[in-house]
């Protein structure tokens, strides 16, 4: 088996990655991307002239170009222009193209639109996002339980599950480096408006209202089991293995490599699933961790930097001066220090920080009247009934659901469900409270959630206005 140094040298030069070191380097990526953004609305081809126009473009805008020591300049060739266009068309990442009426154009190498794919790609992801990938992939492995759907399944869906899992795992890394990035800034911050700027502004817009608030709607450990049994089933079917066998054998003419190509996809595919539970616990921790430090820092910045800086100041340039040599597992117990003037001593403090907890005695029952008359036994049955009628329950909702009457898979929107009374709008609402627990046997879907800017609809039922939803039978 080729190696992917041998095979990638086969297709480019070492040239063509050697333009990507030294003094200009920054010069031939803007030039090579103003280029590629250009080809569109050029008919994917520029003219030389054209070309040279652009990379003037980004000589103005302060670039300054050394020339290469590897380089060797034509004569009469001064201009950086010409000696940018000069390299970035022998090291292949420009072609061009000599035609019959000597004309002379130039496009961007297919190579070199990837890489530069690839650099666009990595700036983008300087912000964390979370695209539901892992979403859709979970939701399509599941209807794998049916066997309709593994027959349905063809080989390009499965290994693309296979990239699009990867895909998700990478971004779910990425929000955790982010959240991460924003800890190690807050550790940083001198002021605490520079602290509350991170948490309440950075930190709240970029993760907290966009990519991690949709990673937790997104369900994903529910999902996940789904998913899994889903191909545990395809993974028992031989039938169907046989037909993605088959589908692997328009690419590999070997039939037993082509199956055992299908059992090595759905074999890593069952990997990576595994693996996305544990990295989505580490952004949890990662984003809990962010929050300590955001409030030790915090509480820090307010001792430090406020009116008892001096009285603190004090402590320490006492110990500096005559405590300098000393260190502090050398002192003896009792050290005399100035009078503590801080309303918290627990900041130097010697003590615990655990506080002591306060004995809180219990409170005197007051006795019940041994003696019930029946109006009170009616009383207080009356009251028991009102209180669970007006409870919101898990098994509220559940009934609700089932009373609509739907099969697995089955859909019914809001505006057509019976609700005429106040009762039926609280199971309303238990079924909107309880939609994301564990045992609840549906599934909610909201308006809200599809357009989070725009203003929903609403029905009126019983004399409520209630947003549109819909609910799918588990």
């Amino acid at each position: 088996m080729s190696s992917l140094a041998a095979n990638l040298f086969t297709e480019l030069s070492p040239r063509f990655f050697g333009l990507l070191s030294g003094a200009n380097v920054g010069i031939y990526i803007d030039v090579l991307d103003l280029i590629e953004r250009e080809l569109p609305s050029r008919g994917d081809s520029l003219e030389r002239t054209e070309v040279l126009e652009l990379i003037e473009k980004v000589l103005t805008g302060g670039a300054a170009f050394e020339a290469d020591g590897d380089d060797e300049s034509h004569e009469g060739e001064t201009h950086p222009a010409s000696q940018i266009l000069r390299r970035l068309l022998s090291a292949k990442w420009l072609e061009e193209e000599k035609r019959s009426d000597y004309r002379r154009t130039i496009y961007v190498e297919p190579s070199a639109q990837a890489l530069l794919e690839a650099f666009r790609q990595i700036v983008s992801q300087n912000v964390a996002s979370f695209t539901g990938k892992l979403r859709l992939v979970c939701d399509k492995l599941a209807t794998l339980r049916y066997e309709n759907s593994r027959t349905d399944l063809i080989w390009e869906e499965l290994k693309d599950c296979l990239v699009q899992v990867r895909t998700g795992l990478r971004e779910l890394r990425l929000i955790r480096k982010q959240v991460e990035r924003y800890a190690q800034r807050q550790l940083k911050t001198v002021t605490i408006s520079e602290a509350l700027n991170i948490i309440y502004d950075e930190f709240s817009r970029l993760i907290t209202q966009q990519c991690y608030r949709e990673l937790i709607h997104a369900r994903l450990p529910e999902r996940l089991r789904e998913a899994i049994q889903g191909l545990a089933a395809l993974e028992q079917d031989d039938l169907a293995l046989q037909k993605l066998r088959d589908d692997c054998l328009r690419n590999e003419r070997d039939p037993a490599r082509a199956m055992s190509e299908v059992l090595r996809t759905v074999e890593e595919l069952s990997l990576a699933l595994g693996d996305v539970e544990p990295t989505a616990d580490r952004v949890d921790s990662s984003t809990a961790d962010f929050a300590r430090r955001s409030r030790s820092r915090i509480r820090y910045i307010q001792d430090v930097g406020s009116a008892r800086r001096q009285q603190i100041k004090v402590i320490f340039d006492y110990v500096r001066e005559r405590l300098g040599s000393v260190r502090l597992s050398d002192l003896e117990s009792s050290l005399t220090l100035p009078p503590m003037l801080l309303s918290d001593v627990g900041l130097v403090g010697m003590a615990s920080l655990a506080r002591s907890r306060r004995y809180v005695p219990e409170g005197q029952r007051k006795p019940v009247a041994s003696a019930l008359t029946d109006e009170d036994r009616e009383t207080s049955l009356r009251e028991m009934e009102k209180n669970l009628r007006n409870a919101l329950r898990l098994d509220r909702a559940n009934k609700f659901v089932e009373r609509l009457d739907l099969k697995t898979g089955e859909i019914a929107s809001s505006s057509s469900m019976p609700v005429a009374t106040e009762d039926d709008v609280l199971d309303v609402i238990s079924c909107l409270v309880f939609a994301s627990s564990g045992g609840a046997n549906y599934r909610l879907k909201t308006c809200r959630e599809e357009s989070p800017t725009a203003t929903p609809a609403a029905d009126l039922k019983a004399g409520f206005n209630i947003e549109q939803f819909e609910v799918e039978r588990k």
